[in-house]
């Protein structure tokens, strides 16, 4: 099985078809190639995908049991948008969604002999990737105060989305929340890699590793069925420093998608190093993108379209997405942990709804269009 494209890789927006076969589903997936670049993988951009299903219906693919998830419409345009997000919907009133987050570990070994594991070490740490992503605002709580207003204490995603929809969070719906919550672990799973389908090189701390997505979706929607993930839950497949390649090219930092029945949504990030790419991308920032992208545009009961938008950020072209990472990738915060294991994470900002649906002014916290008020105004019409 191999991915088609009608255009040469270096493309900002690129839809690229996996053709069925050799047990793979026929799937879409789209890869914006980012700002940045690598001085350890030559050609590299540091990217991330989206995998939706291919004819998509929306009806016949609703689970029996699944994640809460709310609908809501907006209009553009005399042109009415329909989106599905995780949660309950905050116009509703205050109530928590807990929705169990599925550790799964990967040790990936190539045929070079190198390992890279979320169970080993980090380069330059005392803990391993594991760990650290436990510890993270991702899971555990912090305090969340964007421009002075204290959105919450609590977990990023879900400090974000109480931003997000601030008018009614800071009115009617104060104890409104989407949390990732209970955490369990799965044993750590060997994925070893042939020649054909990966490969290793230096990096500036442990080496790097790049893996097929076509050969490595196949083992991670295999495993959702091995491992008996319920479809109530979200996945995650973790990774240390190895990212997945598309025809060739790298580096796709994390995605996330719906197995073939659209039942089971999952997601998956590698934790990296510093210094990899020229872009401040390190530990969470891959998580924190695309557990952001699964809370707002979770593929289930179809991928959320919005009005074009682009030529921002990572993105040359237009693409019509609610991809709420992909205008701001690169573009990350920090926030410092004590206790016995004191570290430093680097989450990404964000985009809010009233960016990719032109609302103004913003009805985000602050009347800001980013969790970092990264944009000043909602996104212009795209051509």
């Amino acid at each position: 099985m191999s991915l088609s494209k009608s255009q040469k890789f270096v493309v900002v927006s690129l839809c690229l078809t996996l053709l069925a076969g050799m047990g793979f589903a026929q799937k879409l997936v789209t890869l914006q190639v980012k700002e940045g670049d690598s001085a350890y993988i030559k050609g590299a951009k540091p990217m991330f995908a989206v995998i939706p299903r291919v004819n998509e219906t929306p009806a016949a693919n609703q689970p029996d049991v699944q994640v809460p998830i709310f609908t809501k419409t907006f209009r553009f345009n005399g042109t009415t948008f329909t989106y599905h997000m995780v949660g309950t919907d905050p116009a509703a009133g205050s109530a928590t969604s807990n929705i169990p987050l599925v550790i799964i570990p990967l040790k990936f070994h190539f045929s070079d002999g190198t390992n890279l594991s979320a169970s080993q070490t980090v380069c330059g740490d005392s803990k391993n990737t594991k760990f650290r992503v436990k510890n993270s605002p991702i899971i555990k709580k912090a305090t969340f105060t964007p421009g002075g207003t204290n959105v919450g204490t609590t977990q990023y995603v879900d400090a974000f989305q109480r931003a997000n929809f601030w008018n009614f969070v800071s009115t009617t719906a104060p104890n409104y929340h989407v949390l990732l919550s209970p955490v369990s672990t799965k044993p750590l799973q060997t994925i070893n890699v042939t020649v054909a389908n990966g490969s290793t090189q230096a990096g500036p701390c442990a080496r790097i590793g790049t893996v097929d997505i076509n050969f490595f979706d196949t083992v991670a929607m295999s495993l959702l069925t091995t491992l008996n993930i319920p479809a109530n839950t979200l996945p995650l497949f973790l990774s240390y420093n190895t990212f997945e390649t598309s025809g060739g090219g790298c580096c796709i930092l994390g995605y996330h998608s719906t197995n073939n029945l659209g039942t089971q949504a999952y997601a998956v990030a590698a934790y990296s190093d510093p210094g990899i790419f020229s872009v401040p991308i390190q530990d969470i920032h891959a998580l924190s993108h695309e557990v952001g992208e699964w809370m707002d545009d979770p593929l289930i009961p179809s991928q959320n379209i919005v009005p074009a938008w682009g030529h921002v950020g990572q993105v040359s072209g237009c693409q019509n997405n609610l991809e709420n990472g992909d205008p701001v990738t690169g573009k990350a915060f920090t926030i410092s942990v004590g206790g016995t294991a004191p570290f430093t994470y680097h989450p990404e900002d964000l985009v809010f709804l009233p960016w990719f649906a032109r609302i103004t002014p913003s009805t985000s916290v602050n009347g800001w269009f980013t969790f970092l008020n990264g944009f000043s105004a909602p996104q212009a019409v795209c051509h």
